[in-house]
């Protein structure tokens, strides 16, 4: 039986209630899964409150994208791996730090009814995901290559705001497993051609991967009003925040 829709909250040491006390307890049973990444750092959380499932303790795990600093793209690769997305009709990603209201839960339970449609906390175009906020031009014009051979199609460049940052969005699941084979196609490729900076360089590489997948897909556009409060990022331990953060 197809299901509605599934959150997958991504977090590598605490969960905050304060992010969810708009959210019964029935709809946060029922809609959202929080996947606990590394699992060498200590997890905090409120007991019986949340749905919790440990990345490293999944069938199917490569422990390579947590160490080379994927970040959130681990979870994004893993739920597929392991058919966490089948059984949905939407799928989201969304990350520890995000604060949730029953406004933003009815806006995406009201928009999934509709036509093929894309909830994002922030989207920009072409250029400032390409240019202005990742200035490599040889790794964008590989990527736009590749993107472009793969599908067997033109790359649109859009200069509207079509690409969604952040890792975080409600998506088809349709349009996640669509997408996803180009995806992870460039595992190895990009692996050999970029030069990482500084643990996570490859995790905004990939966040920007995902938008232009998702962007290209021409999907309903929505913007959520889910509020991304860095307080609890900065609120972690600072050594495993440098080390570990999403």
């Amino acid at each position: 039986m197809t299901e509605k829709l599934q959150f997958y909250i991504v977090f590598h040491e605490k969960l905050f209630d304060e992010c969810y006390k708009d959210i019964p307890q029935d709809i946060l049973d029922k809609y959202f899964t929080f996947i606990a990444v590394n699992e060498n750092i200590k997890k905090q959380y409120t007991e019986d409150k949340y749905k919790v499932v440990n990345e490293w303790d999944l069938p199917k795990y490569n422990n390579l994208f947590q160490k080379e600093g994927y970040k959130e793209n681990s979870v994004i690769y893993h739920i597929l791996a392991n058919d966490m997305h089948k059984q949905y009709k939407y799928i989201g990603f969304f990350q520890y730090d995000m604060i949730f209201t029953m406004n933003a839960m009815n806006t995406i339970l009201r928009e999934i009814e509709s036509e093929s449609t894309c909830l994002y906390l922030e989207a920009h175009n072409f250029r400032f995901c390409g240019q202005q906020t990742w200035n490599e031009p040889p790794v964008m014009a590989y990527l736009i290559d590749n993107y472009q051979q793969f599908n067997n199609r033109q790359f649109s460049y859009n200069e509207s705001d079509a690409y969604p940052l952040y890792n975080s969005y409600v998506i088809p699941v349709k349009t996640y497993e669509k997408i996803m084979p180009w995806v992870m196609s460039l595992y190895d490729k990009m692996a050999a051609i970029v030069v990482h900076k500084h643990f996570g360089h490859i995790a905004g590489l990939y966040e920007r991967i995902m938008a232009f997948a998702i962007g290209e897909e021409n999907l309903h556009m929505v913007k959520l009003d889910i509020k991304h409060d860095h307080f609890y990022k900065d609120s972690l331990s600072p050594i495993e925040e440098s080390h570990f953060s999403l």
